[in-house]
């Protein structure tokens, strides 16, 4: 006796959404090759910093792992270091509690800028983060930092960083426009692992949707501990 077309349909989608739910988990926990950077030695070492808020995360690097010409060093030649994040516009712009406009940054397209602060980390305390992480990488891992930040920069006809508002930082910030869109699987996190993997570090850029997860990717990297000793 031939099956019902009703049960035969109930199967098949149930298999498929076994299928799609099994390739999403491939996806996002399937391991992946570590960077092909060199790691920091006690000769060859730069200290970055994660700041995380739990939900958010900026990331500070000294100013002179970028070139004298750099537009972020042009923009603001006076910085010791650089406190970077990055996200969806409208949503980057408000103070966070408004849901549906969280809901419709994760519905591309949604324009994305950076926020560039100097100084940190006196600059962090508008994010007011509870999570002060040292982060060590080589030269090479910052000169992919480096690479990774101008990938992202749209930058005028002159070569400089297109403002789209002031920052956070009052008098000391700037929102930037940046390439790239944010969606539910391109959130700020997953942009700082991103530029984490560019710069050597070994964490998970899929499953980061939030600072702690990325935390705990950076810990159980080894690079936490900041830069060896000579």
């Amino acid at each position: 006796m031939a099956e019902p077309k009703p049960h035969r349909w109930l199967r098949r989608t149930g298999a498929g959404f076994a299928f799609a739910l099994a390739a999403l988990v491939v996806y996002l926990y399937a391991p992946l090759p570590a960077p092909d950077v060199a790691r920091p030695s006690a000769g060859d070492c730069v200290e970055l910093r994660l700041y995380s808020n739990g939900f958010h995360s900026d990331i500070a690097a000294p100013a002179d792992i970028f070139p004298a010409d750099h537009p972020l060093r042009r923009l603001y030649p006076q910085a010791r270091s650089f406190l970077i994040g990055w996200g969806e516009e409208r949503f980057y712009y408000s103070d966070g509690s408004n849901m549906l406009l969280a809901l419709d940054a994760l519905i591309p397209p949604s324009p994305t800028v950076l926020h560039v602060a100097y100084n940190a980390p006196a600059a962090s305390a508008y994010l007011s983060p509870d999570s002060n992480t040292p982060i060590a990488i080589s030269h090479a891992g910052a000169a992919g930092f480096v690479a990774f930040i101008d990938r992202a920069l749209v930058l005028d006809a002159e070569g400089r960083p297109i403002q789209t508002s002031p920052g956070k930082v009052v008098g000391r910030s700037a929102f930037l426009r940046t390439r790239g869109s944010f969606h539910l699987f391109n959130v700020c996190n997953h942009w700082m692992a991103r530029a984490l993997r560019a710069a050597g570090v070994n964490v998970n850029a899929r499953t980061a949707w939030l600072g702690g997860p990325l935390l705990a990717d950076v810990r159980r990297s080894g690079r936490q501990a900041g830069c060896p000793r000579r």
